[in-house]
């Protein structure tokens, strides 16, 4: 039978480990807790050392960024910095309103941009269908707040069209609106548009 060492334990309850070659006593601490030493790992190579844990960790916090970073989770969009200046064309605006206008020397507008777009307007034409104006402008009408883009003024026949061409852009609550300076209460005008539509981030 292998060997005891040392050679006298205090108590034949004593707790005995084998070393190989012969049983030892384990160690207890003043405090009386169990003291063995780990001399070498039998772990693995990338077994879970506290080092290994680190770098895991680090790569969790990274994941949880890029989660961080959809718009809303379990969708494939990624929220990307500086996404709201990039060109989207989200359609084509092509747009015919008509109606009386809304008074003498009045106006008739278009509806207003959705919430969810841009309206780049690149075109507008315009006509009186029952009286000859005098002067027809157009706004840009922003926050409620009418810009002007284009006035002309000439004596022009009934249902002649003033049209302006460039780039102006309209974002939720905008709309074209359009003066006719000489028309009478009751007549039926004409505004057209035409240009694209682009989305807008939230």
């Amino acid at each position: 039978m292998p060997e005891i060492l040392p050679y006298h334990t205090p108590s034949p309850r004593t707790l005995l480990a084998w070393d190989g070659t012969a049983y030892r006593p384990i160690h207890i601490d003043a405090a009386g807790n169990v003291q063995i030493d780990v001399l070498a790992s039998a772990l693995p190579a990338g077994a879970a050392t506290a080092a290994n844990q680190v770098i895991i960790n680090a790569t969790a916090e990274l994941i949880a960024l890029i989660r961080n970073a959809l718009q809303s989770v379990d969708t494939d969009r990624l929220i990307v910095r500086g996404e709201d200046q990039l060109f989207t064309l989200k359609g084509v605006l092509a747009l015919l309103t008509s109606g009386n206008i809304s008074g003498a020397n009045g106006y008739l507008q278009t509806a207003v941009v959705p919430d969810d777009e841009y309206w780049i307007v690149t075109t507008v034409v315009a006509r009186d269908t029952a009286t000859g104006c005098t002067r027809i402008r157009m706004f840009n009408r922003h926050d409620a707040v009418d810009v002007q883009i284009h006035v002309q003024d000439k004596a022009f026949a009934v249902d002649e069209n003033t049209i302006w061409g460039g780039h102006t852009y309209l974002d939720p609550g905008d709309r074209i609106r359009v003066t006719f300076v000489g028309g009478l209460v009751g007549d039926w005008c004409v505004v057209e548009i035409t240009g694209f539509k682009m989305t807008l981030e939230t």
